[in-house]
């Protein structure tokens, strides 16, 4: 299979390195002359600066990695060659247009895959396997941080012209760390009621909110804390699931998956078997989009599924605006 990679930034760097490392035939396109010069020395691969140009090869799939903004703009263009999508997250930052590249998808029965790595991490997948086995019987509440500082994210280059810093390339912490929300949707379903606050309250450069408390309603019934900020000098990921019989502790950084369930009345904790390098989880990604375009089956992350992600997102925006619980 040939791919293209949209944006040789870290994460289609990332994408490259492991596309080559699985022996697929890989080309990028980077507008970015300096970054451009530097991918194609470092992989030894084609890098076009047109993807009007880039476009006119053939490809099986075309991974999307630019900012934000770009995303479903690109993925129209793309998708009218009949190239599969493999987009990052999250979708866009905008609901426009997006069906009318769903309609484009259907009519040439396209493959859609939006980036959520966190769904492929061995230790994140116990915690889904440990609550489908009702080893902690109903969920009842979920509370989940995740933050690092901004400027530490990537040192290799300036926080401030980045995409996270700044709100006409689709950042901010809430679209950037969508992958909490996603989890949490993965996990349990539709939301029904969100609540968000959020601000721009450091002295950092930017122009997007540092820091979001997100409060989710499921339909379910379970209630959901969110945490996310771009303020805490070490990097803090977890998430805490209360249920009728028990609690799951996972921990991101440690890899570390803790359960305590009423049955044995004691604290097991699981990581040997689920410690490996954090780079399968983008590995196995790959993996399963390569698998649906073969198989010509859905991805578990299609254009469908990220676009309610996305309106969850958007509705926490509303939230701030409004400073009122939106309704889905």
């Amino acid at each position: 299979m040939n791919f293209l990679v949209i944006g040789c930034g870290s994460i289609g760097q990332r994408h490259i390195k492991n596309l080559i490392t699985m022996n697929y035939k890989v080309y990028g396109c980077e507008k970015d002359p300096l970054k451009a010069r530097y991918v194609r020395e470092k992989y030894g691969i084609e890098v076009f600066s047109d993807l009007n140009k880039a476009l006119k090869r053939i490809y099986e799939g075309a991974f999307i990695c630019t900012p934000t903004n770009l995303h479903i703009p690109i993925a129209i263009k793309v998708a009218k060659k009949g190239i599969n999508l493999f987009i990052e997250k999250p979708l866009s930052n905008s609901i426009k247009e997006i069906d009318k590249l769903s309609a484009i998808v259907n009519e040439k029965k396209l493959i859609t895959f939006i980036g959520c790595n966190i769904r492929f991490f061995p230790s994140f997948k116990l915690v889904e396997e440990l609550i489908k086995k009702n080893k902690i019987g109903k969920v009842l509440s979920v509370k989940v941080e995740c933050g690092f500082f901004l400027p530490y994210w990537h040192p290799y280059e300036d926080y401030r012209k980045g995409y996270s810093a700044n709100r006409c390339l689709g950042g901010g912490v809430i679209f950037d760390d969508v992958h909490e929300i996603d989890a949490l949707y993965w996990l349990f379903g539709e939301v029904k009621e969100i609540f968000c606050f959020a601000d721009k309250i450091s002295n950092l450069d930017i122009d997007v909110e540092d820091i979001a408390e997100i409060f989710l309603k499921f339909k379910s019934g379970i209630i959901a804390q969110i945490h996310l900020d771009y303020l805490q000098h070490t990097y803090r990921r977890y998430y805490e699931l209360i249920g009728e019989k028990g609690m799951i502790i996972w921990d991101y950084i440690s890899q570390n998956v803790q359960l305590y369930s009423k049955k044995i009345n004691q604290l097991q904790v699981f990581q040997e078997n689920i410690n490996i390098s954090r780079e399968i989880m983008f590995i196995d990604e790959i993996k399963h989009f390569t698998n649906c375009i073969e198989s010509k089956e859905n991805s578990i992350n299609n254009i469908t599924t990220a676009k309610k992600v996305l309106e969850i997102a958007l509705a926490c925006y509303r939230s701030i605006q409004r400073k009122e619980i939106i309704y889905l």
